[in-house]
């Protein structure tokens, strides 16, 4: 081959011996040791392998587990008793996010806002504010013959009935969770005898506000709101007043209509946004119900007689060294306004200083007679199900 072969050669049997794996080291090996002696048939058996020892659960794991040990249970397992309790906390957690289910965050609130929109509105109100009035409703024609001294039931039974609408009104919420007694009532003289005169008023005062509801989006989801939260400032201020020795009619219609003159400046707004094929905002509608809606109050109410008392203490429940006479109902009215607002219940949620408000200043009410959080949540699950009804 010669000298040149030779170093070819050489050069890849070196080449594939490095490709080549190297050899594993010889491992030592010990010295055999002589095997143990085996074990007697009787005790030669398989071997059996430990009990599994139940791992502890952390302390937090052990307190989170205990509430939710009947949830976790089967339906088939569950006791009348656990399904009851398991269906309380549903409906509970349902009503509670009902509460904010179409508040605007506050964090948005001041975005998007058509201010050219609510300057418009503004100079509207200044021209003529017939433009913002609500039509008085059918309700009121009737409570018109409540108003004397003796109870016309055939009357108020037949006025009732002339108006479909007002009959269904009538005999649904008679049977809502809000005003019904112990035996159900299937027509309209029925509903007139056993409801009252004055509970009957009381009645046709929340037809007369479910009446002014705004349809449309966004408007409809703030007229609910409000719709709902003024029936629960209602509820709260009838029991307020029993405390303090105020009229709790009253004090019941002004808690339904204290916010009457946001309703007027939806329904505005909606008519407007109409005629202008414009399309309104949520933050909008906020900035105009901020802007008009207390101060349209007082003469909503005025066009809708009700009451002077009442008017007056809704148009100065805020302010109360303005409220004169009314001090009492205006602070009534105020003070069940502001106890829905720690829950959220349908309007925006904020804590409230209690014992300093002014309202409870001026009252001088002991804060343990007030309602407190657990009667606030049924009555809003009543008002729950009559929105349902409606």
């Amino acid at each position: 081959m010669g000298l040149l072969g030779a170093l070819l050669e050489r050069i890849g049997w070196r080449r594939e011996r490095a490709k080549a794996p190297p050899r594993a080291a010889p491992v030592p090996t010990r010295p055999a040791q002589a095997a143990a002696p085996a074990a007697p048939a009787s005790v030669r058996q398989t071997p059996v392998a430990p009990l599994p020892v139940a791992a502890k659960p952390a302390p937090a794991a052990q307190s989170a587990a205990a509430p939710a040990a009947v949830a976790a249970k089967p339906a088939a397992e569950l006791t009348a008793a656990e399904l009851e309790a398991l269906k309380k906390e549903q409906e509970r957690a349902a009503l509670l996010h009902s509460f904010q289910a179409t508040i605007v965050d506050r964090r948005f609130q001041s975005l998007d806002i058509d201010q050219r929109f609510v300057d418009e509105m503004g100079a509207s109100l200044q021209r003529n504010r017939d433009d913002f009035a609500l039509p008085p409703a059918a309700a009121f024609d009737v409570m018109r013959l409540l108003d004397t001294s003796t109870y016309p039931v055939k009357k108020v039974a037949a006025a009732i009935s002339c108006d479909p609408s007002l009959a269904g009104a009538v005999l649904s919420l008679a049977n809502s969770p809000l005003h019904r007694g112990s035996v159900v009532v299937e027509n309209v003289p029925s509903a007139v005898v056993r409801l009252g005169q004055r509970h009957l008023r009381l009645l046709l005062m929340d037809i007369a506000l479910h009446s002014t509801r705004v349809h449309g989006k966004p408007f409809e989801a703030f007229s609910t709101l409000l719709w709902k939260h003024s029936l629960l400032t209602a509820q709260l201020a009838h029991q307020i007043a029993g405390v303090v020795r105020v009229d709790p009619e009253h004090a019941y219609i002004g808690g339904l209509f204290h916010d009457i003159g946001c309703i007027a400046a939806l329904s505005a707004a909606r008519r407007m946004s109409l005629r202008q094929e414009r399309k309104i905002s949520p933050q909008t509608l906020l900035a105009i119900l901020s802007r008009f809606g207390y101060a349209l109050n007082e003469s909503i109410l005025a066009r809708w007689r009700l009451p002077e008392s009442v008017g007056k203490a809704v148009a100065t429940r805020r302010d109360l060294a303005k409220a004169g006479d009314h001090a009492d109902l205006a602070a009534v009215i105020e003070l069940a306004n502001e106890l829905s607002r720690p829950l959220g219940a349908w309007v925006e949620k904020r804590e409230v200083d209690l014992p300093n408000h002014p309202a409870v200043v001026h009252l001088q009410i002991d804060l343990g007679k007030l309602p407190d959080a657990n009667v606030i949540l049924e009555l809003a699950g009543k008002i729950e199900r009559v929105a349902k009804i409606g």
